[in-house]
């Protein structure tokens, strides 16, 4: 992965950028040395014709340009029938999906943690590491390091 070659991302949406949606992007922005593309646009124009047509369409073609789908919990429970049609289309392209916990102490859908390649909390690294691990098989080498004193 580099600036030349970044890791294609969709994120489940429900047409419009909600807080979830943003949040994840905020921390995507903030990996260090993370390349990505979104190939997710909830404000997107649509196409002509019927609405949901035409939705199924630009989430169908994102997708077949996409090397890893994210699905936020919150995005699953707020928008069900997107979320589900969008996990669904991803799972028949053999996609990987990354599947992130509600933020805040709220129990996941089993029937979406079933779907998930790998599921992670709300934080940027891991988030970044997953996609890594799922969209290009990447295995990160990072370490914590925890200074403290002796006295």
């Amino acid at each position: 992965m580099s600036e030349n070659n970044p890791i294609r991302v969709y994120a489940v949406h429900g047409w419009h950028k909600d807080e979830d949606y943003v949040r994840l992007f905020e921390y995507l922005e903030s990996a260090g040395n993370f390349f990505y593309r979104a190939l997710s646009d909830p404000n997107a124009p649509l196409p002509q014709g019927d609405g949901v047509a035409a939705r199924r369409t630009l989430i169908n073609e994102a997708l077949k340009n996409s090397e890893c789908v994210v699905c936020m919990a919150g995005a699953w429970e707020r928008y069900g029938d997107w979320s589900r049609f969008t996990v669904d289309a991803a799972r028949a392209l053999d996609l990987p999906i990354v599947v992130i916990e509600h933020f805040g102490p709220k129990n996941m859908d089993i029937q979406l943690k079933a779907h998930a390649a790998e599921t992670v909390g709300w934080d940027s690294r891991t988030i970044v590491d997953a996609i890594r691990r799922q969209a290009r098989h990447e295995e990160t080498t990072r370490f914590d390091t925890i200074e403290f004193k002796l006295d």
